[in-house]
């Protein structure tokens, strides 16, 4: 049997089972919250003082215990016990080790229920900011890299089949939209994390005329909770903050996906840095995009993370319920994957040489410009479903010829529609038709550099 849990003991006979305690430990998951829980604790601590359940004397050593845990489990000398179940606990039986009585005076009117709750938003209100200082550097090294692409010509596709031409500076501005979409969500996250819920107890309250609004202010956040039951219940910060990962996550899947599709043979559209390349252990010529594997494979545990938080919270009665410990572990998995993949992207992408030979050989490879052929013919005054049918007519000719829609002859295309004129020429031709395409959002340069001009705006650089 393990040793009685002299915290909540004081009613039981028996000890704890050793195999009931080692299976509902969580000190090895939750250790990490050490920062946050020393924090809340002295902000508590001084709030007690100003209620006048501490005294000054007994403030100043719970403050400099605590100070004292802080500085052994930060060199490593600190000595996490099972038995004592998380991190709140250790804390907690090592302060009192360290200055006596007044230890014993800490948990007044506060329970592990709003205690975690306050450890874990101000947890995630710093790995919040560290995910948007990664996810800023990420876009500003997208920026630049459109900025000097704004003209390069390439293949746009859609069902992966080359369908009209775009510049590089153009897509590469896609990727900056869905990551710009992730950093405000994150940001937007922020306002219902700084709303505290310390001070509501187990789930009835407190009754020791804590001034929560004084509290919250002194761990930075701007609100506190309205109802203690739904305080110490709600995880829906944390499910928040995991789908705000998974969605990045999906999106860096997709930039890393292109990555590796642009990077092979096939495509020959980007040669990655060879020092985020891997080898293969049989065939020496092998040149692996291995980052972009991970980076693409990784996401799919955040989505599985995220799925396992709503399934963990769906069928909770209110308040609290045991089963809530089990949310860190996927929520630490999935914090860790959107700080190691937002830094091998920034890296990947930085150091991407681009194939402007490679994309231009494919601009010219097919029957690109076909909808600038429909498109021709409509401004002839031609409806547009007449002109879609007249443009396929003349992919079909061109096929047979094994020619470019552009090696057509005036006189071959005069017979498709006696409207064609020598300028439709010009309308076939990719650098004529990406400058045509300037509308709000279009790929023609201008509209590139605008785009980029914005998002430098918004970036501040």
């Amino acid at each position: 049997m393990a040793k009685k849990n002299t915290s909540w003991g004081g009613r039981f006979k028996k000890h704890t089972a050793k195999k009931a305690q080692e299976f509902s430990s969580s000190i090895d998951i939750d250790n990490k919250l050490y920062k946050e829980d020393i924090l809340g604790s002295i902000a508590y601590a001084e709030a007690l003082q100003n209620a006048g359940v501490l005294n000054k004397s007994e403030l100043s050593k719970i403050k400099s215990g605590l100070k004292q845990i802080k500085q052994k489990i930060e060199s490593g000398k600190f000595n996490w016990q099972e038995a004592l179940e998380d991190v709140h606990m250790n804390i907690e039986s090592s302060l009192e080790k360290i200055i006596g009585a007044a230890a014993k005076k800490l948990h007044t009117g506060r329970s592990r229920n709003d205690q975690v709750v306050t450890d874990l938003k101000l947890y995630l209100l710093g790995k919040s900011k560290d995910i948007q200082i990664c996810l800023t550097d990420l876009l500003e090294i997208i920026v630049l890299k459109a900025e000097s692409e704004v003209e390069t010509l390439m293949p746009g596709f859609t069902h992966m089949q080359i369908a009209q031409p775009i510049t590089l500076g153009h897509h590469l501005m896609a990727w900056y939209e869905m990551l710009s979409r992730d950093l405000d969500r994150f940001k937007e996250c922020e306002s219902r994390l700084k709303i505290s819920p310390l001070g509501s107890g187990a789930l009835a309250g407190n009754k020791f005329k804590i001034n929560r609004k004084k509290l919250a202010k002194s761990l930075g956040f701007t609100e506190v909770t309205n109802n203690s039951i739904d305080a110490v219940s709600d995880r829906d910060y944390v499910i928040e903050m995991m789908f705000n990962i998974s969605l990045m996550g999906v999106h860096l899947s997709r930039i890393a996906e292109e990555l590796i599709i642009w990077s092979s043979s096939q495509f020959d559209y980007v040669d990655l840095p060879e020092e985020l390349c891997t080898g293969s252990s049989i065939m020496p010529q092998k040149k692996n995009p291995d980052m972009a594997e991970l980076v693409r494979g990784g996401s799919s545990k955040t989505i599985g993370n995220l799925v396992s938080l709503l399934s963990l919270i769906k069928n909770q009665p209110l308040s609290y319920n045991r089963d809530n410990q089990e949310d860190k572990g996927p929520l630490f998995d999935s914090i860790d994957y959107a700080l190691g993949s937002l830094d091998i992207t920034a890296a990947m992408v930085a150091g991407a040489e681009f194939n402007r030979d490679s994309m231009l050989t494919d601009v010219y490879d097919g029957h690109i410009c076909a909808t600038d052929l429909a498109e021709y013919l409509v401004m002839k005054g031609i409806p547009f479903r007449d002109a879609h049918a007249i443009s396929g007519k003349a992919v079909q000719l061109a096929e047979s010829k094994d020619f470019l829609l552009s090696e057509l002859s005036l006189k071959e295309l005069k017979k498709l529609n006696a409207l064609i004129e020598k300028d439709v020429f010009k309308h076939l031709d990719p650098l004529k038709s990406i400058s045509s395409k300037s509308s709000i959002g279009g790929t023609a340069p201008s509209q590139v550099s605008k785009q980029i001009i914005q998002a430098k705006s918004k970036l501040k650089i």
